[in-house]
């Protein structure tokens, strides 16, 4: 079901869609998904958890214009070569936090502060024999936190950011 303006469009994802898009998240180890998946724009996601039906959820868009209900959840993606990859922010990450079990990598205090900077991080031998099958999008932590997903460098010794500038520490330099 799609509806919108030329700048925004609201579509609330069918099962197939969803299920899809679950797939996606099996990266991670993510399973099962207990919201309502709504998709804004061309590819962010956003999950509702509310006891509205569709039509409601619609009703409430069309009449307030907001950008979305719910939570952002993520986005869903077609790479260059053609795949579609799902990547979760980390609103989504904090939300699915205990279904998340797979493709981990754990950051040091070191590379934690850079990695809040915006800044790709350099993996130390362990981690990146440990990151040595991981494809795709990699769940980053810091302590029991997780703090966004990354890419990893096909030799797997460094993750590329995603930090929002938003989310990111100003250096004072």
């Amino acid at each position: 079901m799609r509806f919108g303006a030329e700048k925004m469009r609201i579509e609330l994802l069918s099962k197939k869609e969803k299920k899809t898009f679950i797939e996606q998240l099996e990266v991670f180890g993510i399973e099962k998904l207990p919201f309502t998946l709504v998709r804004t724009g061309k590819e962010r996601i956003r999950a509702f958890s509310g006891d509205w039906d569709n039509e409601q959820i619609m009703d409430f868009w069309k009449s307030f214009h907001v950008e979305g209900v719910g939570l952002y959840l993520g986005k869903e993606m077609i790479s260059k070569s053609g795949v579609r990859k799902a990547r979760l922010s980390v609103d989504g990450m904090h939300t699915l936090k205990d279904q998340i079990s797979k493709q981990i990598i754990q950051l040091t205090e070191e590379q934690a502060a850079e990695w809040f900077r915006g800044r790709d991080v350099n993996l130390n031998d362990e981690q990146s024999e440990e990151a040595k099958d991981f494809e795709g999008f990699i769940a980053v932590k810091f302590e029991d936190d997780f703090i966004g997903t990354a890419n990893i460098s096909a030799d797997k010794k460094i993750l590329y950011s995603f930090v929002p500038k938003e989310r990111r520490i100003r250096d004072n330099t």
